[in-house]
């Protein structure tokens, strides 16, 4: 392919110099299986329309980066939300999902074993823009996506790394329990990248979310 000046696919100078930053992904866990178990159409709808329960409850008003297959990467630049904020953050979408998640197995009389969990990280990062498309670059954009592939073993919960909690007011592990939540911290290793350490509230006991305070 011809890559000369006048025939190259333009990238735009940077226009933001590196900032730190909240990256927010929830994915649906569950997601692969049910591509494999339905047809196009059908997984498309109930894709859909869980995404955008989602995003519907943005209420730290964050940013969308792009939504690919069944995440939506979320950022927003500046200082970080304390702890109760993405508790509670978490909590909404969470609840949002399981709501519409339910609905869409009665509306398609079939069971639906979806969840949701949710990676936090912070840290440097900057963007830039190909043609129309704006792209966040850095490494915590990397260790993010990589955490996503962790080896906690449930389906439904807040990763929160080292990073974003030094950045928090975290509270302690006694009042979490208070409120019902139960959690884990771990450190792993991804291939080049350092070892990367984060804590983790699990929801999937199957108990109602109930509030931070």
């Amino acid at each position: 392919m011809d890559m000369g000046p006048d025939n190259h696919l333009k990238v735009l100078t940077l226009d933001r110099e590196i900032a730190d930053g909240l990256l927010f992904i929830p994915d649906i866990s569950g997601f692969t299986r049910l591509v494999d178990s339905t047809d196009v159409i059908t997984g498309k709808q109930i894709t859909y329309e869980l995404l955008s329960a989602v995003i519907g409850q943005n209420e730290l008003k964050l940013n969308i980066a792009e939504v690919e297959g069944d995440a939506v990467l979320f950022y927003r630049y500046g200082s970080a939300p304390s702890f109760c904020e993405l508790v509670r953050q978490y909590e909404m979408m969470a609840s949002a999902f399981e709501t519409k998640r339910s609905a869409l197995q009665k509306s398609f009389s079939r069971p639906l074993d979806l969840s949701l969990k949710v990676i936090a990280h912070y840290g440097p990062m900057t963007e830039y823009a190909i043609g129309q498309f704006r792209k966040l670059y850095g490494k915590v954009v990397v260790e993010a996506h990589h955490l996503l592939k962790n080896s906690i073993d449930s389906d439904s919960y807040l990763l929160l790394t080292d990073s974003l909690l030094a950045m928090t007011d975290r509270i302690d592990d006694d009042e979490l329990l208070q409120h019902g939540i139960r959690s884990n911290k771990l450190c792993e290793f991804y291939g080049s990248l350092r070892n990367i350490c984060f804590t983790y509230c699990d929801f999937s006991q199957g108990k109602a979310l109930k509030q931070v305070a």
